[in-house]
């Protein structure tokens, strides 16, 4: 995986005009997650994303190219918090069509949003940015090669499915409700753990009870905040005394095989690359049980 931040303008121009690179931008954000964890799990979980997903389109003949992740993203449900920064949704809509444009004017034509945040304001702004990308990538095309915009991870397109909430994925859980660990809860308190263990606040995650609560259906019912999901909480849905970092890694390693797969049959395959068609990413085999 080449950074981008990392290269020379020479030599992000080289990589701009290779017909195998393909871009992937982390989006994150900064908003509360419960007592015992940082602001910052989901730009920490996009770009551990990224990075368990790129070896995979690598063995499939890409280059990939990580370009710097952008930490802020659309937090409305937990935008009265202390510490949460919330962009609306015109605005970050608008930052992620000008770092893709930009990166466009100069020859990059493949573009993967790397994304860990599920607000919904944030998918919808995700979902707009597409549009308005897809609508102007008639102007980027050059020697017949495709524009393409694609997701990873939680995504406008597949908000109840996808790899983030594949079955296989939450059967590692160790919790006895894992279709509602949400925000803050096993999942996301293990991924601390096992990539910035210094930043999870043990003893107390250790003591939090377990907060499962319907939040889908409040979401439906109209809900636009935390405290109205669960009112009187500490900003947590889950069980985060359950998590362990070992976890987090198997959970990772997965969601990348699975999202790479998903990307690699979208059409985004290099029809023409020999290493694409023998080494071409195969989703994991199912198993039974944990």
């Amino acid at each position: 995986m080449i950074r981008l931040a990392e290269c020379t303008y020479r030599e992000a121009g080289r990589l701009a005009r290779d017909e195998r690179a393909i871009v992937i931008l982390p989006l994150g954000a900064i908003e509360q997650h419960g007592p015992h964890l940082p602001l910052l799990v989901d730009w920490l979980g996009a770009e551990e994303l990224a990075r368990h997903v790129a070896p995979h389109l690598e063995r499939a003949g890409y280059r990939v190219v990580l370009a710097p992740g952008i930490p802020y993203g659309a937090s409305p449900l937990a935008e009265t918090w202390p510490g949460t920064v919330s962009l609306s949704r015109a605005t970050l809509r608008r930052v992620i069509v000008e770092v893709i444009g930009s990166l466009a004017r100069h020859g990059f034509r493949r573009f993967v949003l790397a994304n860990y945040q599920a607000d919904p304001g944030h998918l919808r702004a995700m979902a707009e940015a597409k549009r308005e990308l897809t609508r102007a990538g008639s102007r980027h095309r050059s020697k017949g090669r495709r524009f393409r915009v694609l997701f990873a991870g939680f995504s406008p397109e597949t908000p109840s499915r996808g790899a983030m909430l594949d079955p296989r994925v939450l059967r590692l859980s160790r919790s006895p409700y894992p279709e509602r660990e949400w925000h803050s809860g096993e999942l996301e308190t293990a991924l601390v753990m096992a990539k910035r263990p210094d930043l999870v606040r043990r003893v107390l995650a250790r003591s939090l009870p377990p907060v499962w609560v319907d939040f889908r259906s409040a979401l439906q019912k109209g809900a636009r905040r935390f405290e109205e999901i669960a009112p009187g909480g500490l900003g947590y849905f889950g069980w985060p005394a359950a998590a362990r970092a070992s976890t987090a890694n198997r959970a990772l390693k997965l969601r990348g095989r699975l999202i790479a797969h998903q990307l690699l049959g979208s059409g985004l395959e290099l029809r023409h690359s020999r290493a694409a068609r023998s080494t071409r990413t195969r989703p994991p085999a199912r198993k039974p049980g944990r």
